[in-house]
């Protein structure tokens, strides 16, 4: 007989009864009928073809087989408890590394606002941010997750099946300039953004993007403009704005402390501003890693208090 074949249930019950000589006190402490007890040691017998106990009117005690088998039944019993043990303490580390996927504008929020308290409070978690920017393809299928992601922030819900989308917070896009731009050109009317300097996204179009926000009346619009300068992503952007350069159409979180410090202005009010919603997305799995699930809880708890940035 292997070792293998062994449940680690016989043999805590064969521990049991040595330590109390009885094997109604042995059911006692293991909260278990007495007749499944006595029904388990015949049984581990039976199989082994060798008696661990001598069995008298008044007591148990150990053959010199059942002997040598409880002491190799201890190490397996204390080696499987401190295996326990640092399953449950490594499923409440946060050691290890969290990638987490997002859109650069969402990346530049997150560390600005969310992720330093946690990184602080929790110096042993390795945070490594990939930028996720996302294209035309995603429009259509959805969101893609790729294999070296925990957790992905995305406007897009994906297909696959395996994949969980729980909605993160919603944003507004807006229209921003800074104030020397607005001051020298201010925009009363969308049908005037095609006679202004405007930065344009290569990702949604290039040199010729179209614009979508709300008319006084409260209609939408969508307006296509002409860059004067264009980026392959938000963040030279909202720089070029800031100094003077053109409107930009972008999220409140890409440019949430440029409003702060004064350096960028709603060209329109918020409430003529789209909003989108966001979600955040992992794989689904029987237990998500400790880490794993504690950086998720702190960006769904975190991003709540920041939603006046958002929207």
């Amino acid at each position: 007989m292997k070792a293998k074949d062994f449940r680690i249930d016989e043999l805590r019950i064969v521990r049991t009864i040595a330590e109390t000589a009885s094997v109604s006190k042995a059911a006692q402490l293991l909260d278990m009928p007495q007749s499944n007890v006595s029904r388990t040691l015949t049984a581990l017998e039976r199989r082994l073809g060798l008696e661990i106990f001598l069995r008298s009117p008044r007591t148990l005690s150990l053959t010199e087989f059942g002997e040598q088998f409880l002491r190799r039944a201890a190490q397996l019993l204390d080696e499987h408890n401190d295996l326990l043990d640092m399953s449950g303490t490594y499923k409440q580390s946060l050691n290890g590394m969290v990638t987490l996927g997002a859109p650069i504008g969402i990346h530049s929020f997150l560390t600005r606002y969310v992720l330093p308290p946690l990184l602080r409070e929790s110096p042993e978690l390795i945070v490594d941010l990939v930028t996720r920017n996302p294209d035309e393809r995603e429009k259509k299928y959805g969101a893609v997750f790729d294999s070296d992601c925990d957790l992905l922030i995305s406007f897009f819900q994906p297909q696959n099946e395996s994949l969980i989308a729980r909605p993160l917070t919603r944003f507004r896009v807006g229209l921003f300039a800074s104030p020397d731009y607005i001051a020298r050109s201010p925009l009363t009317e969308l049908a005037e953004l095609t006679q202004h300097r405007c930065i344009t996204l290569r990702v949604l179009g290039g040199s010729r993007n179209t614009w979508s926000c709300y008319n006084v009346q409260g209609q939408l619009e969508q307006v296509a403009v002409n860059g004067t300068s264009i980026c392959d992503n938000i963040l030279p952007a909202v720089e070029l704005a800031k100094q003077g350069l053109g409107i930009v159409h972008a999220p409140y979180y890409s440019v949430a402390s440029a409003l702060e410090s004064g350096s960028l202005l709603p060209c329109i009010e918020r409430e003529r501003c789209i909003d989108m919603q966001a979600y955040l997305i992992y794989r689904q799995r029987g237990v998500l890693p400790h880490r794993v699930q504690v950086m998720m809880d702190n960006i769904m708890n975190t991003i709540k208090l920041h939603e006046h940035r958002l929207v």
